[in-house]
C-alpha cells in the first residue's frame, strides 16, 4: 500500500484530527497548498445532481467547510449557508476572507452527533453539502459522522455527499509519476494522507443512519490546482444523495 492509497489504516482517531488542525494552523499562503480547493466548475456540475432535491426554504450546511471557499460558492445559489469544520484554525481562515452576508461559520466536531443536534436546535432542518470529508476520516469514525449529518438534516433536509473513490489513488500516482510531488501534495501526504470510500460503503453508512439514498453517480473533484504542464487536478469521485424516508 502506497501513501497515496492510505485509507486511514493504522491512523487513530485523535492523531488524525490533531494533524488536521495542525495542517490548517500552519498554512502559509503558498499557492496550491490546499490541494483540494474547488474550482467554481466543481459546484456548478454537482448542482445538476442535487439542487432540485434541496428544499429551497432550508439553510445549507457546508459540512467540513475548510477555508470556506465552497461555502461562499454555495451562497450564490442558496439563501443561507453555514460552514462548519472540526478545525478551529480552518474556521479562522474562512472568517478571514471577505464573506457574503448570507454565510456564517461554526466549529463543529463531526464525530459528535450531539454537537450536530445542538446546531439543529438552532437552525432547524437543513440541507447538508459534504465534499471529501468522510473519506478523510478513519473508517471507525464515519458512522458517527453520518449520524451527525442525519441529525442536521432532520425530517425535511437532504444530504449530498461527494467522496474520493479507490480510483483516486492511481490518478494521483500517475500524476506524481509524470511530474513529481508538488509542495502542497507532499505536505498533504505527510500530514493528512487522503483516504477513499466505495459506493457500497457510502450506501451502507447512510443506511446506518436510517437515511434513504435517492440518487447516486460518478463525479469529479475539480480543483483550482494545476500540475507543471498546466493540467488541472480533477480527481475521480462518487456521490450519493440521501433523505429521511418520506411517505409517497
Amino acid at each position: 500500500m502506497t501513501s497515496l492509497e492510505n485509507n486511514a489504516v493504522g491512523v487513530t482517531d485523535e492523531n488524525l484530527f490533531v494533524s488536521w488542525e495542525h495542517w490548517w494552523a500552519t498554512l502559509d499562503g503558498t499557492p496550491g497548498e490546499i490541494v483540494w480547493d474547488a474550482d467554481a466548475t466543481d459546484l456548478a456540475n454537482d448542482l445538476e445532481f442535487f439542487k432540485r432535491l434541496f428544499d429551497a426554504g432550508l439553510p445549507v450546511v457546508d459540512f467540513g467547510c475548510g477555508n470556506g471557499r465552497q461555502s461562499r460558492l454555495l451562497a450564490r445559489h442558496f439563501e443561507r449557508v453555514v460552514g462548519v469544520d472540526f478545525s478551529p484554525s480552518a474556521v479562522e481562515h474562512a472568517r478571514a476572507v471577505d464573506t457574503p452576508p448570507n454565510v456564517g461559520y461554526r466549529v463543529l466536531d463531526a464525530r459528535d452527533p450531539a454537537d450536530a443536534q445542538r446546531l439543529h436546535a438552532e437552525l432547524g432542518d437543513v440541507n447538508v453539502y459534504v465534499r471529501g470529508v468522510l473519506q478523510a476520516m478513519p473508517p471507525a469514525d464515519r458512522p458517527r459522522a453520518i449520524e451527525s449529518l442525519a441529525r442536521l438534516a432532520g425530517e425535511a433536509g437532504t444530504v449530498f455527499a461527494k467522496e474520493l473513490t479507490p480510483e483516486a489513488a492511481p490518478y494521483f500516482a500517475k500524476l506524481v509519476e509524470r511530474h513529481g510531488l508538488t509542495p502542497g501534495m507532499a505536505r498533504m501526504l505527510q500530514q493528512i494522507p487522503p483516504g477513499q470510500i466505495t459506493l457500497p460503503e457510502l450506501l451502507s453508512l447512510f443506511s446506518y443512519a436510517s437515511l434513504d439514498v435517492v440518487a447516486t453517480g460518478t463525479s469529479h473533484m475539480h480543483t483550482v490546482n494545476r500540475w507543471p504542464d498546466g493540467e488541472v487536478v480533477i480527481v475521480p469521485a462518487i456521490y450519493a444523495i440521501a433523505q429521511r424516508h418520506r411517505a409517497e
